[in-house]
């Protein structure tokens, strides 16, 4: 099952509170019903809450187009029923108490205020629950929905944007000449004219070890591999010029003075699949385009009656 992007999710999250309608209620005796989407009825007052979700938020829709959104919120739940997604009560409460939070507000205070806007606040906790259905649902059931690397260079060159399809892998070996904090200024110039001593006398990191002991308070690291894409422009620059077997020039750091052998470099592949920005982009299409395929797909299979006006 392919990790969909948090954002994301949330951002489908908060579409589908403000799309949704409480089917799981019971409908009023007097409430008029204006579609039936498998036999499971829309009504008037559905629409009405619909349209107050709208303003809140400062949007200006007609009726028709609520009405199509409350049909596809009934097609959403009916398709999670089907795959046999359930939830507890404690993962509906923890989301709609989130809201609540998010608002700025105490759960009693939401509520209130939901009232005071002609929301009723088990209507809303019942869309909570159809939509968290709905997230559970595609989750479990998109596992063919990924990106490839190929998908990446694809996108990156349909844009104009740079591929550096090839990295340089440095092998490096780092040695610190320690200094301590309060030291004089003298000493710091005397390490500095060390480090450089030991620069300029290395050809090789073979060398490196038993050259670099022939001072005192002299710490040598292990090798280790970077790729030149980790690093800051100004030090590739500086690599690409120096030749493997040198040294960098004497760096003053929080440690003391360090100096860095350039032990040997390769041309690998560079790691196009580390654009994760652009990757949870695509995934974010296609898992709407996956939503979009399924809802067009219950639409051809489903009966959906429309009555009257809303």
């Amino acid at each position: 099952m392919p990790r969909i992007n948090p954002t994301r999710l949330q951002i489908i999250f908060a579409a589908a509170l403000l799309f949704a309608a409480a089917a799981s209620l019971p409908t009023p005796a007097k409430a008029q019903v204006v579609a039936l989407v498998n036999g499971e009825p829309i009504t008037v007052l559905d629409v009405a809450e619909r349209l107050k979700l709208h303003r809140g938020s400062g949007k200006t829709v007609s009726k028709k187009e609520v009405l199509e959104e409350l049909v596809e919120y009934k097609l959403k739940l009916q398709i999670a029923e089907r795959g046999g997604v359930s939830l507890t009560n404690s993962e509906v409460d923890r989301a709609y108490g989130s809201i609540a939070a998010r608002s700025g507000r105490t759960l009693e205070q939401f509520e209130q205020a939901l009232r005071q806007g002609g929301i009723d606040p088990n209507r809303l906790k019942a869309r909570v629950k159809a939509d968290l259905a709905w997230q559970k649902y595609i989750q479990a059931n998109s596992a063919n929905v990924i990106v490839r690397d190929a998908d990446l260079v694809a996108a990156m060159n349909q844009r104009g944007q740079t591929l550096h399809l090839k990295s340089i892998q440095y092998t490096m070996q780092q040695v610190i000449f320690v200094v301590r904090r309060n030291a004089p200024v003298t000493v710091k110039q005397a390490r500095l004219k060390e480090a450089e001593s030991l620069r300029s006398r290395v050809t090789s990191c073979s060398q490196v070890q038993q050259l670099a002991h022939e001072y005192k308070e002299v710490v040598v690291k292990t090798p280790l591999r970077r790729f030149s894409s980790d690093l800051s422009p100004a030090l590739q620059k500086l690599l690409e010029t120096l030749p493997d077997g040198r040294m960098t020039p004497p760096e003053v750091t929080v440690n003391g003075i360090e100096v860095v052998a350039i032990c040997d470099r390769k041309e690998v592949p560079a790691d196009v699949s580390s654009n994760r920005e652009l990757r949870n982009e695509l995934l974010g299409q296609r898992v709407q385009n996956y939503e979009k395929r399924i809802l067009d797909k219950m639409r051809q299979t489903s009966i959906i009656r429309y009555i009257g006006e809303p």
